[in-house]
């Protein structure tokens, strides 16, 4: 086996500015926060960088990274509450990277980490991922940081085992910000209490469900017509025929006026209920019609086979095309 000669170091400090910045963009990011910790003058230098520019996230799952980078919807890398808690000695901190109960992410911590990450990457963060257990005290302490920090966010994404209503609802009470893309993944074994949203300033929102044991009850009919979004996707749902019913008669009155895309999982209904007192174009079952959209940045094509048209006050046409069911609870 070769082994290579002895070389020395390279004193990068020494180095003219252009072959130094080129050095530093080979980086990987986590060697560029340990160059920023070694000294006033190299976080300087980092600064200074012409750096790669990110999207910036934070997720408040304590078995989860802090902060994670990504472009749109790729994911690149993160930092996790380890290697930050690691780090805390370079900046002469000890703020742990959890509350005293252990169970959730401190946001004395979150603070600390993001301004500096921030600062250094010059970036702001515009993904959050939250914890739909958390309590209401921290879910509200949550709210009140990210609203003077954020003025769009991109994706909003509530994940968990479990959730609690009002912690969700004060969130949104609190949380003014437009959001992009709002995603639902729960996984909870249990009935959820109705989440109030009031009145969500979101472009698309898609809901996820573990089983059809457990199907969405907490986003009610009358909070579907108050979202005036351009698409929603949920899993399955309690809502029956007197629902939808509603929701389209909402729409042909002008009720969600933006939306171009409404999906939903739901047990076996009635269509004579569901269209009742609605005037419908039964079209030709071998008529095929191609539908273009988009979901979370990826291009969607839908093919109408047959359906069913409708029409809203103002002349707009809406199709719609039986598809999924499920068997409901049992």
């Amino acid at each position: 086996m070769a082994v290579p000669p002895n070389t020395k170091p390279i004193p990068i400090l020494k180095l003219p500015f252009i072959p130094l910045n080129y050095i530093i963009q080979q980086f990987y990011p986590l060697s560029i926060l340990d160059f920023s910790l070694l000294s006033k003058k190299c976080r300087y230098i980092i600064k200074s960088t012409n750096l790669e520019k990110y999207d910036m996230g934070l997720s408040f799952h304590s078995d989860q990274y802090l902060i994670r980078f990504q472009r749109k919807d790729t994911f690149l890398f993160y930092f996790s509450i380890d290697m930050l808690r690691a780090r805390n000695k370079y900046l002469q901190t000890k703020i742990s990277p959890f509350t005293n109960n252990g169970n959730e992410v401190s946001i004395e911590f979150a603070k600390f980490w993001v301004n500096y990450v921030s600062d250094l990457f010059r970036t702001k963060f515009n993904w959050l991922f939250l914890n739909s257990n958390a309590s209401i005290e921290h879910m509200s302490a949550v709210a009140e940081w990210t609203k003077s920090l954020i003025s769009e966010c991109w994706c909003c994404y509530f994940a968990g085992d479990d959730a609690k209503s009002e912690s969700i609802s004060r969130f949104f009470e609190i949380a003014n910000f437009p959001i992009r893309f709002l995603v639902f993944d729960l996984r909870h074994e249990y009935e959820i209490a109705p989440i109030n949203f009031g009145v969500l300033n979101v472009e698309e929102v898609r809901i996820f469900t573990k089983t059809s044991k457990n199907p969405v009850n907490w986003f009610t009919v009358e909070q579907m017509m108050r979202t005036n979004c351009s698409k929603m996707i949920l899993g399955a749902c309690t809502f029956d025929e007197t629902d939808l019913n509603q929701f389209i008669k909402g729409w042909i009155n002008g009720n969600n006026s933006k939306m171009e895309v409404f999906i939903t999982v739901v047990k076996t209904i009635d269509f004579v209920l569901v269209f009742d007192g609605i005037e419908v174009d039964v079209r030709d079952p071998m008529l095929v019609r191609p539908f273009y959209s988009s979901m979370l940045t990826h291009p969607l094509e839908f093919l109408i086979v047959g359906g069913l048209d409708i029409r809203r006050n103002d002349g707009t046409v809406a199709s719609i095309q039986p598809g999924l069911e499920f068997a409901g609870p049992r």
